[in-house]
């Protein structure tokens, strides 16, 4: 079975990364020298050449010509390679190390990169096949035209490249950028229906006198879990008649010799050990988006955080970051987080994982701005106007009452550091508006409750119905 997640981790550091485009484009240029040449070898006399953009030079010309190119490009990717540098600096120092990862992963930045490296290395192999005695004939008119046509291109891309550095250095297209990454991660989500997980009231109970007999695998890797293949962690427990409890998720730090992984019946553990069962957790140096739902909103919230550092003291960006959160946590509301319990054809308990919960992912959006912005009110107030907001969208139980608590919590920040009296007016005005939109009459036709039942023990390997 082919570990699609692990694959996702795997492209997802190759696309952040500034080699992958330019190593392909250094290889097409070296297969377009090749061609070039070739097609130049098979021609021969002085009316081959017509057009008035070909080359039309002796050897020593030609020679000359490449060279010139040749130093005139190596000069423009010093600059390219210098601006992204140095833009890369500020960006650590602005927003956050962790946010490189956004500016790595601009295609314009690894296609401008590239092309500069793929126009060397074309002339290069290019000059080494021009002989300066050649006679006219001899000269390969195509390449060395071609050789010019992008080194002119190089110029282009120079500038296309300024304007592209002098866009992403901006907060809000940062801001922006981010955002869509956490769009992605909710739009692999399926929406939510009214028909959703029904939560069997005391199953967990009921299931600690099975995990207190069960056995815990050791963890082999240390780093962060950047996927987990929960459906082959289903099959293998569904083909050994077992249960699997996942004390970690994605994104969470794991150390070699960790064991949070319970298998159930304990006589399970040397077949899990023997077929790898941690192995279908990948692990690696840092945090991923494949996963991981809160990747990106941590990304947010430091750019939040750090606007709001009396060093940079930026209100506006904080701002910024509170408008995208609402956003995305807006659509979030309508998509169904991933189920704890993971069951079988027959219905009957296989895994139990942690998940992100909706309450989670707010505590990791909103606790951090609201610490930092108490001494802000106009951070505070948009706040408090961005969950009354998200309160419209809000369509289960727990939605709304995870967040009126962040709401009470916001506006108790914002009340103790406020002293102008106007201010405090304003936090407590939103405050009620937010609780307005929160009240059961106002959220009842968007609240839906699911039916809880009771299980017993024997009822965790008894098919549903």
């Amino acid at each position: 079975m082919v570990n699609t997640n692990r694959a996702r981790a795997i492209w997802d550091a190759v696309r952040t990364s500034l080699w992958l485009v330019p190593s392909v484009m250094i290889l097409a240029a070296a297969g377009l020298a090749w061609a070039m040449l070739a097609v130049d070898a098979g021609k021969g006399g002085e009316d081959d050449v017509r057009a008035w953009w070909m080359n039309s030079g002796s050897g020593e010309d030609a020679r000359n010509l490449l060279s010139s190119l040749l130093t005139g490009v190596i000069s423009m990717a010093s600059m390219a390679f210098s601006a992204t540098v140095v833009v890369l600096t500020l960006a650590a120092s602005q927003y956050g190390p962790r946010l490189i990862r956004v500016f790595r992963a601009d295609f314009t930045t690894q296609a401008t990169l590239g092309t500069f490296a793929m126009t060397i290395v074309y002339l290069v192999l290019v000059l080494r096949a021009v002989r300066g005695d050649a006679e006219f004939h001899d000269v390969p008119h195509a390449a060395i035209s071609l050789g010019t046509v992008l080194a002119l291109g190089c110029v282009l891309a120079l500038l296309v490249f300024i304007q592209e550095l002098s866009t992403i250095a901006v907060a809000n297209e940062v801001v922006a950028r981010v955002g869509r990454e956490f769009d992605e991660a909710i739009e692999h989500l399926p929406r939510l229906e009214n028909d959703a997980e029904t939560e069997l009231e005391g199953e967990e109970e009921a299931a600690e006198d099975l995990w207190r007999t069960a056995a815990a695998l050791e963890q082999r890797q240390e780093g962060y879990v950047q996927s987990i293949d929960h459906d082959a962690l289903l099959a293998w427990a569904d083909q050994h008649g077992a249960m699997l409890r996942l004390d970690f998720r994605a994104g969470d730090f794991v150390v070699a010799g960790d064991r949070r992984i319970l298998v159930w019946p304990a006589e399970m553990a040397e077949a899990a050990e023997r077929d790898s069962i941690c192995e279908l957790a990948t692990v690696g140096r840092e945090r991923t988006p494949t996963q991981d739902l809160e990747f990106a909103v941590r990304h947010l919230v430091e750019v939040a955080v750090r606007a709001l550092s009396p060093g940079i003291n930026d209100p506006a960006t904080a701002i910024a970051v509170v408008d995208r959160l609402r956003g995305c946590l807006s659509r979030l509301a309508g998509r169904q987080l991933p189920r704890r319990r993971l069951r079988d054809a027959q219905g009957r308990l296989r895994v139990m994982r942690q998940t992100t919960t909706f309450a989670g992912t707010l505590d990791a959006a909103f606790n951090q701005i609201r610490q930092a912005a108490a001494k802000h009110p106009a951070v505070v107030i948009h706040l408090l106007e961005a969950i009354a907001r998200i309160a419209e969208h809000g369509r289960t139980e727990e939605q709304c009452v995870t967040l009126a608590q962040h709401a009470r919590m916001v506006a108790a920040a914002g009340l103790r550091e406020a002293s102008e009296p106007r201010d405090r007016h304003d936090i407590e005005r939103a405050l009620e508006n937010a609780e307005g939109k929160l009240r059961p009459e106002e959220a009842s036709h968007r609240v839906d409750r699911g039916t809880r039942l009771r299980a017993t023990p024997g009822a965790l390997l008894r098919p549903t119905a």
